[in-house]
């Protein structure tokens, strides 16, 4: 756990009050913002968060089960499923197959060419695209390294999609 120092002007009482309602949040922002851990009737701990600021930057790109595909989880509610998280697809990889999601998924697009096969919808740097959940889409193709600010507001899947084989992956 990480101990954000208690700025002068905020008095001890202010500071030790002001924490989050206990969640149960994962993600790089979470870990470096968990400050108390809480029981809450007998279930998983639970914590409560301070604000916090990451550079994504210093985070380092993991790979997923899909050859080509990385990312960064900044942030997950454990209990609903819904994230944020940046993924970077290398040029020539996609997701193979048209499929739905168990919510609604949000991308920005913050640099390359992502392209949705079916509908030539391309996202480029500045693009939002919203796929409203149960709605088919793909498969896709990074026509040139991309990155993208991936939302979800709840769960990604219905089921584990068969190019990962991980099921971490499908989080």
């Amino acid at each position: 756990m990480t101990t954000i120092p208690r700025p002068a002007d905020i008095s001890p009482e202010e500071w030790e009050n002001n924490l989050s309602e206990p969640a149960r949040y994962s993600g790089a922002a979470p870990d470096i913002s968990r400050e108390v851990e809480v029981e809450v009737d007998g279930e998983d701990p639970m914590a409560r968060f301070r604000e916090i600021l990451i550079q994504t930057n210093d985070l380092d790109w993991v790979d997923k089960t899909l050859a080509g595909l990385t990312h960064k989880a900044l942030w997950r509610n454990d209990d609903t499923g819904a994230s944020i998280s940046l993924v970077k697809f290398e040029k020539g990889i996609g997701i193979p197959s048209r499929h739905s999601h168990a919510s609604n998924q949000f991308m920005f697009c913050l640099s390359g060419r992502y392209t949705y096969l079916p509908t030539g919808i391309t996202l480029t740097p500045g693009s939002f695209y919203w796929n409203p959940k149960g709605s088919l889409h793909g498969p896709t193709l990074a026509e040139e390294e991309s990155v993208l600010l991936e939302v979800y507001d709840g769960p990604h899947y219905p089921t584990q999609p068969d190019w990962y084989s991980d099921p971490a992956d499908a989080h």
